[in-house]
């Protein structure tokens, strides 16, 4: 540990709740996630309340550190590496409560989304977005980086399910946001503010891209954030992926269980047919589709004889 470590783990020590850890070992193990990138940080905090977030922005602004969220490490973009201080949400902040007869649900960001739906089970009710990773991703991940799934055409991303976030800002100040109007007091009125200019600035270039029909899926999503007179900044938020604010706490809707499923296995001789197939099956209701090309199969094949 050198000399800027040790400072950093003797300052913080003083001022959290939760762990600091600057010693080569933890500082390896948090060097690397599913990605082919290894950097190493400074040191890994693992904050137990939104409190200790803050209280770490706040130490990372005066000492001019970068701030890496965490949740399970599943990311293959490296997108929870850098040089300053990982915060690692998974450790201690993992609070879920079902509210509503499971129509929604508080959580933290440490909340791995499998525990959740398992919670979710005994309601008839389940959280919707899917992605992959579903049995160690955590929710802070899912809604930093809007995440889907196979079931997107049913269930949307995870933009789409946010009610109300619970965030820390760049200043080390704890907010409350959901939808709120130009005129409010604080922050989340500034920022609906802010977000009103730039839509009605671009408003022409923002309906143009709506109309075009494309699905927008990356960078700050703001062609949806109106809600009549009010900006919807919690949906806004997701998908920025730490770069506005840390997510301390969220606000989730949730979808009843489907009453059946029912599945087609199709089979093409061209990746040309099997996209106009996969075309044809969105209009007839299908919610989730995949595809297995021949490498795969071969690949399975040759499994299943060992």
């Amino acid at each position: 540990m050198d000399v800027e470590q040790q400072r950093i783990q003797d300052d913080l020590r003083g001022i959290l709740q939760g762990d600091i850890l600057c010693d080569p070992l933890t500082c390896q193990l948090y060097a690397s996630d599913a990605s082919v990138y290894q950097l190493r940080p400074l040191g890994v905090v693992r904050p137990r309340t939104a409190a200790d977030v803050a209280t770490c922005v706040r130490y990372a602004n005066e000492h001019h550190l970068s701030l890496h969220a965490r949740g399970a490490g599943s990311g293959v973009s490296g997108e929870s590496l850098g040089r300053g201080l990982v915060i690692d949400f998974s450790r201690y902040m993992r609070r879920l409560q079902v509210l509503q007869q499971g129509s929604s649900v508080r959580v933290q960001p440490g909340v791995v989304l499998a525990n959740l739906n398992r919670q979710l089970r005994g309601y008839r009710r389940v959280y919707g977005p899917d992605p992959a990773t579903r049995s160690v991703t955590t929710m802070g991940s899912v809604l930093s980086v809007d995440a889907s799934g196979s079931h997107y055409l049913r269930y949307g991303s995870a933009r789409e399910t946010v009610v109300s976030l619970q965030a820390v800002t760049s200043g080390g100040e704890i907010v409350e946001v959901s939808r709120h109007g130009v005129e409010e007091p604080g922050i989340p009125g500034r920022w609906a503010a802010g977000m009103r200019h730039i839509l009605d600035r671009n408003a022409a270039a923002i309906e143009q891209l709506v109309a075009s029909g494309r699905i927008l899926r990356g960078g700050y999503r703001v062609d949806d954030c109106l809600a009549g007179a009010q900006i919807d900044l919690a949906k806004f938020l997701c998908g920025t992926e730490g770069t506005l604010a840390l997510f301390t706490e969220a606000t989730l809707r949730t979808e009843p269980m489907p009453g059946h499923r029912g599945v087609a296995l199709l089979f093409f001789s061209r990746l040309e047919l099997a996209a106009r197939g996969a075309i044809a099956a969105v209009r007839q209701g299908v919610v989730a589709c995949d595809l297995m090309d021949r490498r795969l199969l071969e690949i399975a094949r040759e499994t299943e004889s060992q």
